[in-house]
């Protein structure tokens, strides 16, 4: 809760709508759906497009990180907005991206696959294949040199 809360604090300010998305990883839209809804067996290798701020960053076998996310959405008017039923999903992908810019916190949006579950707590969440990562920032207007202002896509780091 302590993180739901410091994410939500850190969040109250619009994000411009285009930075929303990844630049496009596959022909194929996403497909609008919750984590909730993720967990299903129809949604295994759905594309989807969904955005956070990270919990938890973690090193797997073969070169990979995973991230835990606590789940939001963008409203009309580009504001990030946390849902009431708090939703937490993982996204995993190979190599590993620049700690400086993707730590606890940061707030992210991710294109991939939905590629499965995995308990968190005694509850399960869906996990995707990450496709795409874009970083936010919430720095004010002019602060964009600042490398933790830095917002756009990243690419990870091969192993």
């Amino acid at each position: 809760m302590l993180c739901a809360a410091a994410l939500a604090t850190a969040c109250g300010t619009s994000i411009d709508r285009a930075a929303d998305r990844p630049a496009p990883s596959s022909a194929t839209p996403p497909t609008q759906l919750s984590p909730a809804q993720a967990l299903t067996p129809q949604a295994q290798g759905k594309r989807i497009h969904w955005s956070g701020g990270i919990n938890a960053i973690t090193p797997e076998e073969g070169s990979r990180q995973c991230f835990t996310l606590l789940h939001a959405t963008f409203d009309a008017q580009g504001v990030l907005q946390w849902p009431r039923n708090e939703q937490e999903f993982i996204a995993c992908g190979a190599g590993y991206y620049d700690g400086n810019l993707v730590a606890q916190y940061t707030l992210v949006s991710f294109d991939g696959r939905v590629a499965g579950q995995r308990m968190i707590l005694g509850k399960p969440v869906p996990v995707i294949e990450i496709e795409a990562l874009y970083r936010h920032s919430d720095c004010t207007q002019g602060n964009e040199k600042i490398p933790e202002c830095y917002s756009g896509l990243l690419q990870p780091r091969k192993p």
